[in-house]
């Protein structure tokens, strides 16, 4: 099976594949969204761009459920014009943070045993945790964690037993 996304959602990342949880279906997990840096920052006329984590089943390609972020309203990454604009105000001109990052849309997805799905978005900088606690094939508020940490994710998350380490 093959899968198209809409230009929307161009992609730029690999995918996860794995079971969501211990009795649930094989699926792969695809972070779909627009890249920063593409346009002039503020987005002109309004446009935002869009990032979202798509599990689809592995055996036929149907999709199992999708978690939209909060349209981003930025051309560079969390946390990237904050430092630009502190070298701005002290003067300063340093190589390591005068340009703005352009990171992958997200990080590649996280997909644990018993059926989490960790995303780190490039966007916003926010940490999710998704399971489908009831297995309807939606996905609700309360199955849906965020921590949110201001600072764009160029990586994913990793786990040890009892630890989810994120940089």
């Amino acid at each position: 099976w093959t899968k198209k996304f809409d230009m929307r959602h161009q992609g730029w990342q690999y995918p996860a594949v794995g079971k969501l949880g211990p009795r649930g279906p094989l699926a792969v997990v695809v972070p779909v969204g627009g890249i920063t840096g593409k346009i002039q920052f503020p987005l002109i006329g309004g446009l935002r761009l869009q990032n979202a984590v798509v599990a689809l089943d592995a055996v036929t390609g149907e999709e199992l459920w999708r978690v939209d972020e909060e349209p981003w309203p930025w051309s560079t990454a969390a946390g990237d014009e904050d430092a630009l604009q502190k070298d701005r105000i002290n003067n300063r001109k340093d190589p390591r943070s005068e340009q703005s990052c352009i990171p992958d849309i997200q990080g590649i997805p996280l997909i644990t045993g018993d059926g989490t799905v960790y995303s780190s978005s490039s966007h916003n900088g926010d940490l999710r945790a998704i399971r489908d606690a009831n297995g309807n094939g939606k996905i609700e508020q309360e199955e849906v964690s965020i921590f949110s940490t201001s600072q764009c994710f160029l990586n994913s998350p990793s786990v040890a037993q009892g630890m989810l380490v994120a940089a």
